[in-house]
């Protein structure tokens, strides 16, 4: 059973919210995966497989692992715990990653480490995002939840453009790796008062199941749910697909500085664009959310998706056909970032997001948790974007993502509009 909560517990839970968020978007773009994670790799390997891991393992870490738990999180009144738990195990872990940055000196090694650790960070990051998801299903009315996480994302995004500063700065300021080991310390230094101030919610208690089902009962639960719910498969479909052409998304920033010449310091100039254009997308997206709801916000993400890709593949084609060369040419790659950027907050509202919307209540951290688990595996598979580069190449990658956008907005064309009514869920 819902419980109903005063304008004024639901206005403190939206503040502290926010603030949860915005403190969280500027650490993000201080080690922007997709860019700075990136880079930091590229700098200790030659392999485009490990590079294109980077940022998919830090999204399948958060998704993974939710399934598993879903019936922990069901058995309990109040989902806070599981999100505190993370939280700690966050904290220590990149504290960690910094340590390792700094001191230790054998490339290998180091990439050992810091795959290690950055997996076991990103997977106690999913382990609570049920929790998260949860309390904010039950503190925040559907009908402000477009706003909210808008607000999480512009707020965050003022912060964020100083984020590209300091990354920048930093990175030119003091040699490698030293100075994204620095990142790492402001990161955690950032993320630790995140953490606390969604902590500090007061989440009602809500339904529970009397008993914890088995890991085995929850999996033929999950595929049952695959087999008999029509809207979800479809949605799963979007999903997949989209997840799937990601597979760019991380090579935008690596052929930026190994075709074009990007320095390195022109990694913070990105982020900063990318920063810039969510900030001034964020409201406009939540706002669509809200009054139009999120199927059209997922057609309108597909669609963008797929114009990036083909950008970058234009892009390609004129860097491989003109002999032209000089320091103006990484910048040619700026509308890609403004885009990707641009889209970033209607990623938020057509993930978890739209799926609140969709199921009931009590089978609720089990939708959740199938549909992020197997968002995490596909995302997974997405990182094996370097093995296409170096089959087909920087353009036959940025083809790839763009079909598979195309087909994502296929799929979303045949989802439903919660707010106007569901259809039947069997089919």
């Amino acid at each position: 059973m819902t419980v109903q909560l005063p304008q004024r517990e639901i206005r403190r839970s939206f503040i502290l919210g926010v603030v949860n968020g915005a403190l969280f978007e500027f650490a993000e773009r201080l080690i922007d995966p997709p860019l700075v994670l990136t880079w930091f790799v590229s700098r200790l390997t030659s392999s485009n497989l490990l590079v294109g891991l980077v940022a998919p393992l830090g999204d399948a870490g958060w998704f993974l692992p939710q399934v598993f738990i879903a019936g922990l999180v069901q058995r309990m009144p109040r989902k806070m715990l599981s999100y505190t738990l993370a939280s700690v195990v966050r904290a220590i872990s990149w504290l960690l990653v910094a340590a390792a940055v700094w001191w230790v000196d054998d490339p290998t090694l180091l990439l050992v480490a810091f795959f290690t650790l950055y997996g076991v960070a990103r997977l106690a990051a999913g382990l609570g995002g049920l929790g998260f998801f949860e309390v904010v299903a039950k503190t925040i009315p559907a009908n402000r939840r477009g706003s909210f996480f808008a607000w999480r994302l512009l707020t965050g995004g003022l912060l964020g453009l100083g984020a590209g500063v300091v990354t920048r700065e930093v990175l030119n300021r003091f040699p490698f790796p030293h100075g994204h080991a620095l990142l790492f310390v402001i990161y955690n230094a950032v993320i630790i008062p995140a953490m606390l101030a969604f902590i500090i919610i007061r989440e009602p208690p809500g339904t529970a199941v009397s008993r914890t089902p088995t890991l085995r009962q929850q999996l033929r639960r999950a595929g049952q749910l695959l087999r008999t719910d029509a809207v979800f498969r479809r949605y799963m479909g979007m999903r997949t697909a989209l997840g799937l052409a990601g597979i760019a998304l991380p090579f935008y920033g690596v052929y930026a500085r190994n075709v074009l010449g990007a320095p390195e310091g022109m990694v913070g100039i990105y982020v900063t664009v990318r920063v810039a254009a969510g900030l001034m997308a964020n409201l406009p997206w939540g706002s669509v959310g809200d009054r139009k709801g999120n199927r059209l916000v997922t057609l309108w993400l597909s669609l963008g998706n797929a114009l990036t890709a083909l950008l970058a593949l234009a892009l390609a084609g004129w860097v491989a056909l003109s002999p032209s060369r000089g320091p103006w040419l990484p910048y040619l790659a700026l509308p890609l970032f403004f885009l990707n950027g641009a889209l970033t907050p209607a990623s938020t509202l057509v993930g978890s997001n739209f799926l609140l919307e969709l199921v009931p209540e009590a089978e609720r951290p089990l939708y959740l948790g199938l549909s992020n688990t197997l968002i995490g595996i596909i995302v997974l598979i997405s990182g094996l974007g370097g093995l296409v580069v170096d089959l087909l190449g920087y353009a036959g990658l940025f083809s790839l993502s763009a079909l598979l956008c195309l087909l994502a907005w296929w799929w979303a064309r045949g989802l439903p509009e919660p707010r106007v009514g569901h259809p039947p869920r069997a089919g």
